[in-house]
């Protein structure tokens, strides 16, 4: 089982794909690790070496006690590709893992060939803010345990057709949070870390291709910060996925896929 060492925190992380193909990292978003990838991590392991992680305080990682910021779990990613013997690869981030990606882009330049941001935010004043209806979802389910508060919700996460369509895709997340729930403390951690993200003033600095893809149907992260994101980053390209909700490479794999393979690889 691979891990990589980073300040002290142990990082799991795996490598799929075909030897000599473009390396690319996975980052996923707040309490999720790698295996919340799905059906989307085998579509991407076509066309590229695709290294995931479990970000620290979920999975297999450490869950360390203190403190943390995504500039920290940017240096995380960095400890993991030199682990890997990667010294530069494409790099695609949702949620809190898009934050981690904007820092890791703007610590280790050199580092990164292509940007991909999905459903972030840059924080800051100018950010949106989570819609309140969604802020007392997280909150109540604060009360539950973690694979009970994974479905309950499942509705700021996902758009109301998929669940309907996909309630398969519930069952596989339960499935997994029992399997490696994640603590409380390790949950408002990375919350934390989260809330005090900002790189409003320093996204115009980065000089990385850059795409920015969303849902319009996210309830959690308004695809309207996705559009600030955009329009910061020189040259960066954006993306709407019509219908998306928050997570739009579970409910959209085969096509959020095309949609990166044809920018990483052009």
């Amino acid at each position: 089982m691979p891990f990589a060492t980073s300040r002290q925190v142990r990082i799991y992380y795996e490598v799929r794909g075909p030897q000599g193909a473009p390396p690319i990292v996975l980052i996923r978003g707040l309490a999720r690790s790698s295996r919340y990838w799905l059906d989307f991590l085998p579509r991407m392991a076509r066309a590229f070496r695709v290294i995931t992680l479990d970000n620290r305080g979920v999975g297999r990682s450490d869950a360390p006690k203190s403190p943390f910021s995504t500039r920290a779990m940017a240096d995380d990613v960095a400890a993991v590709m030199d682990h890997a013997q990667v010294s530069r690869a494409h790099i695609f981030g949702m949620s809190l893992g898009g934050m981690i990606s904007m820092r890791f882009a703007l610590r280790h330049p050199d580092r990164v060939n292509k940007l991909v941001l999905g459903c972030t935010t840059m924080g800051g004043r100018r950010a949106i803010r989570t819609p309140l209806s969604s802020v007392r979802t997280l909150l109540l389910a604060g009360r539950l345990s973690f694979a009970d508060a994974m479905v309950a919700t499942a509705n700021i996460v996902l758009s109301d057709n998929f669940i309907s369509e996909r309630p398969d895709i519930l069952n596989a997340w339960r499935a997994i949070a029992i399997s490696e729930p994640v603590p409380t403390f390790a949950s408002a951690l990375q919350l934390i870390a989260a809330a005090e993200h900002d790189v409003s003033n320093d996204l115009r600095d980065l000089r990385v291709p850059t795409l920015v893809i969303t849902g319009d149907a996210d309830r959690l992260i308004s695809w309207e910060n996705s559009r600030l994101i955009a329009s910061e980053i020189p040259d960066a390209q954006l993306r709407i996925v019509p219908g998306a909700g928050h997570d739009f490479t579970t409910e959209q794999p085969e096509l959020v896929a095309g949609v990166l393979e044809r920018f990483l690889l052009a």
